[in-house]
């Protein structure tokens, strides 16, 4: 990853924990099936200037992610599995094909699985994240749709490290 901005270096490449601190702009859909999902699955709230703190933890395995937005939180466990990103989160595991260009990290998800059961391609969730640095921040940019629903969250903002 030496070819990665500062920023996506220092946050994904250190052994330290480290506290991010940004806002954050989600969208959710109006679908109420959708909004139940996410909220289903602890996803941020609808709202602008949205307050958002990541905490990432280095394990033996892999990484941590514990990330709050405006008090609603979540948390993945993410390792590295045959050339993947596998993220553990509640009852879903996400699986990425990460790529690296353009000074940006991202994150395709190539499978999906609930309760450890695989969802066909046709049904499983689209998203393709986006990691990037801008001014010296840690910007993301993550959209998530449903083949059956249409768009379900988006969420875009940036942070910056807060325990230097």
């Amino acid at each position: 990853m030496n070819a990665l901005p500062p920023v996506l270096r220092a946050a994904h490449d250190a052994d330290d924990r480290q506290h991010w601190e940004g806002l954050a702009h989600v969208t959710l859909s109006r679908n109420p099936i959708a909004r139940l999902l996410c909220r289903m699955m602890k996803l941020p709230a609808q709202g602008h200037g949205v307050p958002v703190s990541v905490v990432f933890e280095r394990l033996a395995h892999g990484e941590r992610w514990r990330r709050t937005f405006a008090g609603r939180s979540y948390r993945s466990d993410l390792t590295v599995r045959e050339g993947l990103m596998v993220e553990r989160m509640g009852l879903a595991t996400n699986i990425f094909r990460v790529s690296y260009g353009g000074g940006q990290i991202v994150l395709d998800l190539v499978a999906f699985r609930f309760l450890g059961l695989p969802l066909p391609s046709w049904l499983r969730p689209r998203c393709r994240a986006i990691e990037r640095e801008q001014d010296g921040r840690y910007v993301f940019d993550v959209p998530v749709s449903l083949p059956l629903l249409g768009p379900i969250i988006h969420y875009t903002g940036s942070m910056e490290r807060r325990d230097a």
